[in-house]
This record gives structure tokens, sequence and C-alpha cells, in this order.
């Protein structure tokens, strides 16, 4: 049934991802992507009126003269133990400029995902955001699924329901509706839309005056009216290899998961697009992966992924190693666009602090320690664990969560996770 879902769910997604982009394809590379439209022009946004910390116009000019450069690890899907590892080992002992660890930000979906390496994964300062109850094909981002998975999430892992500010569409399969009812939900940001068209060197943006990227997909809100205001967009930064062409998500995995690209190519692809940003704009440049595929073989549905797990370790080892680059959260991204400083002032800002775990409480059930104190929910669709107490059903788009079958208190909205003790 996991592997099952892993497919649907995830090579579906990769093979959308794929040809989304690739029908962008077909021009002069521009900034860093391809294409030969211009993405600006029927894009009207004036930067007197459109003004920070709320709105800020697209544009391929850094926001200030010596930007830090921002990489984007991200994941997408369910948090299961088959991508726990993996997930983990591409941040592993990695630091930013000022000493904090590195960070990065999983788009989760309800179904198949264990609640407590969630409390987990946001314990260890990372970012968990939104990617619908369902991930149902072909299209998902209603009410009803955007909603079920936040309450579900500060339901059952304790993350206050505030800190779900982020949105990744399932399959990427954005339009202009969704994008409104985002905002309408007070959603901080998006990130569905690709740089590929000649906009891969575009800074995030709010949605204030419409978009600029994917001007030449079928799904397109480039030059229409969008009444989005105050949600940013962080786009997806493409690559190019050789032969196939523009990509974006899991590269590693194409023409497809069992004849991939050479691990040595995809570190050259991803290198080389890197390199693009840093050299010049050093507009945000992300890693987006479905952590599945780097992990232990699931025959057979899911081939071996170590090399490729590889290849992008030896990218971040060699990106990492470059001045005044920073593996951060998207959330951490929108919060430098609201007020951008320099590079050498960016370790001191408040939203860059580390985590001092000396200050979070010991022996509670709050993703510290070894885990002992969650509870164990067994299900026909899959075991799962929680802080939180076990629900009586396993969640749906109609149900995503019920009461907690124990006597342990579920998490207030003016608490956080890490000094709730559900259990006391």
């Amino acid at each position: 049934m996991r592997v099952k879902h892993i497919l649907h769910s995830v090579f579906v997604g990769v093979l959308f991802s794929s040809v989304y982009v690739s029908a962008q394809d077909g021009g002069t590379p521009a900034a860093g992507g391809s294409g030969d439209a211009n993405p600006f022009a029927s894009y009207k946004c004036d930067p007197n009126v459109c003004k920070l910390p709320n709105c800020y116009c697209a544009s391929t000019q850094p926001p200030v003269a010596t930007p830090p450069q921002f990489l984007l690890v991200t994941y997408d899907d369910a948090v299961q133990a088959a991508g726990w590892g993996p997930a983990n080992a591409l941040l592993a002992n990695r630091k930013n400029p000022n000493g904090c660890p590195a960070q990065a930000t999983f788009f989760v979906s309800t179904l198949y995902s264990d609640p407590y390496l969630m409390t987990q994964w946001y314990a260890a300062g990372n970012e968990l955001a939104s990617h619908t109850v369902t991930h149902a094909e072909p299209f998902t981002a209603t009410y009803p699924e955007i909603e079920g998975n936040r309450y579900w999430a500060t339901s059952l892992s304790g993350i206050p329901r505030s800190k779900f500010a982020g949105f990744r569409h399932p399959f990427l399969n954005y339009t202009k509706e969704s994008l409104e009812l985002l905002a309408k939900m007070g959603f901080l940001y998006d990130s569905s839309m690709s740089g590929g068209g000649g906009a891969d060197g575009v800074w995030p943006y709010t949605l204030d005056y419409g978009s600029v990227n994917d001007c030449l997909n079928g799904v397109n809100v480039c030059g229409r009216d969008l009444d989005a205001k105050g949600l940013w967009e962080i786009p997806m930064a493409t690559l190019n290899n050789p032969v196939l062409g523009t990509q974006l998500m899991d590269p590693f995995n194409e023409p497809n998961p069992f004849n991939a690209t050479s691990p040595s190519q995809v570190t050259t692809d991803y290198t080389t697009a890197f390199t693009q940003h840093y050299t010049t704009n050093r507009a945000p440049f992300g890693v987006y992966t479905h952590p599945v595929w780097l992990g232990a073989a699931q025959l057979p549905a899911i081939p071996d992924g170590s090399k490729k797990l590889e290849a992008v370790q030896r990218f971040l080892d060699y990106a990492m190693g470059q001045k005044d680059v920073w593996m951060v959260t998207g959330r951490q991204v929108v919060e430098y666009m609201k007020n951008p400083v320099p590079a050498d002032q960016l370790g001191s800002q408040p939203y860059m602090q580390c985590v001092k775990e000396a200050d979070i409480p010991k022996g509670i059930c709050n993703g510290i320690g070894d885990g002992s104190l969650a509870e164990l929910c067994n299900f026909a669709e899959g075991p799962f664990r929680t802080c939180y107490g076990c629900p009586s059903t396993y969640p749906t788009l109609q149900t995503p969560s019920t009461d907690p079958t124990s006597t342990r208190c579920r998490l207030p909205d003016t608490c956080d996770t890490l000094y709730w003790d559900p259990i006391g």
C-alpha cells in the first residue's frame, strides 16, 4: 500500500514536473533559464507603489548590491521512514556562515506521513510547509485539501498552525483561483512556479501584479490580474542537461528512475546551474527532491538511490564551500526579502538565529530525545507515531484528525511543541 502511494505521488509528480518545464524549452538561455519569450512583456508593477515589506515587484536585479546566495533544499510528499535518512543526510554536518545548522523545507502531504517524524524535523529547526491532504491527481489545491492538511499537522505533530506558512501545489499544478485562495487563507508564500522560459534569474516577489514565471505554459497566470496581494512566490530554479534539456525536480531520475543520468553528470548539471546564479545576480537556487528516490531500493517501484544521493551531496559540498552561501528555508528567504541586507549582515538577523537546544525542555514529547514517549497508532492504512494522542480513525480528506483517544493534551494555538508537554 505504501509503495503504491509512493509511485502515485512521487513518480507521477516527477513525470509531470519534467514535462511541465520541458514544454517551455526552445530558445536562447537567459539568466540561466531557457526560452525566448520576455517574461516581463505583460507584467506591470510600479516599485513606487509596490513597496516592502508587503509588496515587491518581480525583478532580476538583486534587492541589495551584495546579496547572499540562498540555497533551498526542499522535499515533497509524505514524511516517512523511507525518505527520512536521505532527507537528513543532505543536511548533516552542514553549517551556515554564522555557525548555525543548514536548514531545509519539507512540503508535507498528510496521507502516509508520520507526525512524530514531522515533530523531530521541526524541533531540529527545519521548516514544514503544506502540500495538501491527499496529493490526488490532477489538482487538489482546494480549501478542504489545504486547511485539512494544516489542521492535521497541528493536531498530530504539534506544530503551530501559523508556522505552516508555505505551500507547494501537487504536481506543481496551480491556477489563478488556487493562488488567490492561498492569499485569502493567510499563507506567506507559494513555491510552485518554475524559473524556465527566461525567468530563471528572478528573485522572489509578491503576486500583487501577477506572475512572470511559466509564461509559456498552459497554466498561465502571466499578465492576468491576481487577487493574491502579499502572497510571495519563490520561483523554482531550473538546470539544463546537455542531452535531456531543462530539468526541475529530481534530475537524477531522468529520463526515468531505472535509466537515470549518471551521478557525475547530475553533479555537473547542478554545479553549472548554481554557478550561473552565484556569479550573476545570485537569485536563490534550489535542490528539489522527493527523498524516497535517494534512499534504499524498494523494488519493483523504487531503485537504489545511494549513487543519486552521493551526486547531490557532492554538489552541496561544492556549493556550501563558496563564500556567502546559506542553506535556508523558504520562510527565511521571504523574511530576508521583506528587509534585504548585504551578505555580511545576514548572520545577525533574527530569523537566521540558531535554535538553542539547551533552552528546550527535556523529558517531554516534543521531538527532542529518543522518541520513546511517542504513541504508536496502528491502522490498516499504515502505522504512525504522535506525541498528541492517536486519533480514532486514519486521516481522510473529510476527517483529517479526530479527537485523541488517550488523555494527552493537544497543542493550543498560543503555544509551541518545543515547550508543550502533551502528557503532563
